[in-house]
């Protein structure tokens, strides 16, 4: 198996929650049938998603999320080959760009907008990092 990751972006046009919640729940079961992992970053009209698994079984799943008529705009913002994935444990992980602590959204807002289609691929790598670093996300309310 050629393990692969594949990062995209694209947009939305305001998802309910439950709407996201039906999304994460068919990826999820996709994925662990797959042998896929990674995470969808919702962000208030974006989506960003790394995937990362068999570089044909990713290739099979962004195919499907490209005929998904909730996305828009698609953009691929990084593929290719790796050594390790960064999201080992998660089939699928959720995480709301509100719920990211603040210095580390901060530094990746494009005119205070969270716009992962602008952002750079070295951005890009350098938030999935920090997320896959663990303690990103902010103390409940």
């Amino acid at each position: 198996m050629q393990l692969a990751r594949l990062i995209y972006a694209s947009t939305h046009d305001g998802l309910a929650i439950e709407a996201v919640d039906r999304i994460l729940q068919k990826s999820r079961a996709n994925n662990e049938r797959d042998g896929i992992t990674g995470a969808l970053i919702v962000g208030e009209r974006s989506f960003m998603q790394l995937l990362e698994g068999d570089r044909s079984r990713v290739a099979a799943c962004f195919m499907r999320i490209m005929q998904d008529d909730r996305h828009r705009d698609i953009r691929i913002i990084l593929a290719g080959d790796v050594e390790n994935r960064s999201f080992l444990e998660w089939s699928m992980h959720l995480i709301n760009a509100s719920r990211i602590k603040e210095e580390i959204l901060s530094r990746y807002l494009i005119d205070g907008q969270f716009d992962p289609a602008r952002m750079s691929e070295a951005a890009i790598k350098d938030l999935c990092q920090a997320l896959s670093a663990g303690d990103w996300e902010k103390e409940a309310a």
